[in-house]
């Protein structure tokens, strides 16, 4: 027997492998079957002679695993032979995994994942066995063994199931199930995939598909032009209305909730760009609150997308019924739109209308003229006031409660809205710049304001005046407190220990920021500690030896020297005197940079600077908006702030 040794630590290992989500961990196993060009896959739940659930065998047909291939698999986390693959290697087919994580999934599930594999080897059939214990992932035990049977393929049994797990026994699960891997059949038809003995058939479960088109994505810090997005409507209920992401078609790498709203409407959306493939590859897809710019940009373009399409279903199912009306004479609008605005107002108008008469006798028996006027208020309230909706809904038209919900969050959720809310965060953020500036220029507030009071609060909620990319913020913490954070972040193992300057004290940085760095290679970090001043304070050699005394203390620290980090270290104030403006104007650096290291650069910059970067980013939809801030608003925000820190 051949003991394989998974170049992680155990802990590592189990935060890599943690799932909450049983049917996402079998789905793992699966893929990789896919992957092996298996035709057949099969999902089989175990039982005893009571019915429980004992254990969860997979089986397919694929090519199997080899010695020399098992050997270099599992002892390489993110090395799979699979990275470079685009095609699986006998039919083309798109690849799943690349990272080798999926074969730890079975950690959630169960103790014990035994693998039996049947692979070709210089035209000989060849077998083997493979052993992981949860409580000891980086081991695999690897022993050869005797050829059953004619043809490749592998079966992975999980055993020792951590729980009971009968919600794998339901048809909730294998309609999840289905979800996942419908896609992918309809991809390629010659794949069979069966669950509990049942095939995932699309031809069964989908009630329609529909794929939107989409243009290039100009997104904060790239363009996503390959962006692929399909709507499937299923005949039954699904648990929980998803959008799946892919880098290819029919695969499925990662999911989010839709959070969009389409009542009577079981539906799942599927996204597919090589951009999920680098989210996926930096195992950051399944993280919860990614913050990463682009991202969010293109998943409020998907629900965007999703919107309008439900929209225009609704609209198509209620087409029928609006022409009624309209014959009848108790429609309320005239002629055709006369533009977009009116045109998407109309199709809100019209699902909403679809909602009453197919809920309300009343109003299906009601006369023409009790039916006009009834629109005509709706109208109304989808015109100019659709916060009184749910009440119209309600008490005129008497809907179910769950359809009230539905419908009331379907009306709110226009497109308007969406301008609405856009318009309200830049106008709060142009109001926060015109604060901010107050507060550091004018006489009235410069000598008055502190760093650690009206200044400190304002940056800590509103830390995109640094940029808008931090997946993470700590405002105040100390540098113990920044060094444990790091190693969260880096997913390395850290003992609780003091970092001290060099004087022996502790240090307590006013705000803490990180963030993933696009790019290929989404291990890299890039960290920024940032000390304010206030602005009556013109600063020296003092207040920079206390930032380079920050940088002193964790340059000692081993997770700062990480070769896949980067630190910033800002320095904000109004005014600095010579020798710090002699430090940051030398002739072979950036203005600004007082200290430049491998992976680290010091920074000193004025409030002034701040201001003008922030106002560059903001500037465009400033002008389409002609936000302005009262000299009033000004003063009852920096009063509100100075409340704030009082009371705290």
């Amino acid at each position: 027997m051949t003991t394989l040794k998974l170049k992680a630590a155990q802990d590592h290992l189990e935060k890599e492998a943690a799932t909450r989500d049983p049917i996402k961990g079998i789905a793992e196993f699966v893929w990789n079957a896919l992957d092996a060009d298996a035709t057949t896959v099969r999902v089989d739940l175990i039982k005893n002679a009571l019915g429980g659930i004992t254990g969860i065998r997979i089986s397919d047909n694929g090519h199997g695993i080899t010695r020399e291939r098992a050997s270099h698999d599992f002892e390489n986390l993110g090395a799979s032979h699979k990275r470079r693959a685009v095609k699986t290697q006998k039919l083309g087919r798109a690849v799943h995994g690349k990272e080798g994580r999926g074969r730890l999934k079975f950690y959630s599930l169960a103790r014990r994942a035994h693998w039996f594999s049947v692979a070709e080897v210089n035209g000989e059939l060849a077998a083997l066995t493979l052993t992981i214990q949860s409580n000891g992932l980086e081991d695999a035990d690897l022993q050869d063994a005797d050829v059953s049977g004619t043809a490749t393929g592998t079966i992975v049994e999980l055993s020792s199931l951590k729980e009971a797990f009968d919600i794998l026994d339901s048809s909730d699960s294998f309609r999840q199930f289905s979800t996942i891997f419908s896609p992918y059949i309809l991809q390629y038809p010659d794949v069979q995939v069966f669950y509990n003995a049942m095939a995932v058939d699309p031809r069964v479960t989908i009630h329609k598909t529909f794929d939107i088109p989409q243009q290039p994505l100009i997104c904060p810090t790239r363009t996503i032009d390959d962006l692929r997005l399909k709507v499937i409507e299923w005949n039954a209920q699904t648990e929980g209305r998803q959008i799946f992401f892919g880098g290819d078609n029919g695969i499925v790498l990662g999911s989010q909730a839709a959070y969009v709203t389409a009542p009577n409407f079981a539906y799942s959306a599927y996204a597919y760009s090589s951009f999920f493939r680098e989210l996926s590859d930096a195992n950051l897809l399944e993280v919860e609150g990614l913050n990463d710019p682009d991202f969010l940009y293109i998943i409020e373009h998907i629900r965007s997308d999703l919107k309008d399409y439900f929209r225009k279903r609704q609209a198509d199912l209620s087409r029928g019924l609006i022409q009624e009306l309209k014959e009848e004479g108790a429609y309320p609008y005239e002629g055709e739109p006369g533009d977009e605005v009116e045109k998407r107002e109309r199709q809100v108008f019209d699902i909403a209308t679809y909602a009453v008469s197919s809920n309300s006798r009343e109003f299906a028996r009601a006369d023409t003229s009790v039916k006009r006027m009834t629109l005509t208020f709706l109208k109304e309230a989808v015109k100019h006031n659709p916060d009184a909706l749910s009440t119209i809904l309600r008490a005129v038209v008497n809907l179910p409660k769950g359809q009230q919900t539905e419908f009331s969050e379907l009306l709110q959720r226009t497109e308007l809205g969406n301008i609405i809310s856009s318009s309200s965060l830049i106008a709060d953020r142009v109001a926060t710049l015109s604060t901010l500036r107050t507060m550091v220029f004018e006489p009235k507030y410069r000598h008055t304001v502190k760093e650690r009071g009206q200044l400190d609060a304002l940056v800590r909620d509103n830390t995109w005046l640094f940029g808008e990319q931090f997946h993470f913020t700590l405002p105040e913490a100390g540098l113990a407190r920044v060094m444990q954070r790091v190693s969260e972040d880096l997913g390395t193992k850290r003992k609780k220990a003091a970092v001290l300057k060099p004087d022996g004290k502790r240090g307590r940085v006013d705000q803490f920021l990180g963030r993933v760095v696009p790019g290929a290679d989404q291990g890299k970090r890039e960290y920024m500690l940032v000390e304010l001043k206030r602005p009556g304070l013109t600063i020296g050699r003092k207040e920079l030896d206390q930032v380079e005394d920050y940088l002193n203390a964790l340059r000692k620290q081993p997770d700062f020297s990480h070769t896949d980090t980067t630190w910033h270290f800002y320095l904000i104030t109004s005014e600095y005197d010579d020798a710090v403006e002699a430090r940051i104007t030398q002739s072979d650096r950036q203005r600004g940079i007082a200290q430049l290291g491998d992976n680290y650069t010091v920074w000193v910059k004025t409030w002034g600077e701040v201001l003008r970067e922030s106002d560059a980013r903001h500037q465009f939809i400033q002008d389409k908006l002609k936000v302005e801030v009262s000299d009033a608003e000004i003063d009852a925000r920096i009063t509100e702030l100075t409340q704030a820190v009082i009371k705290a």
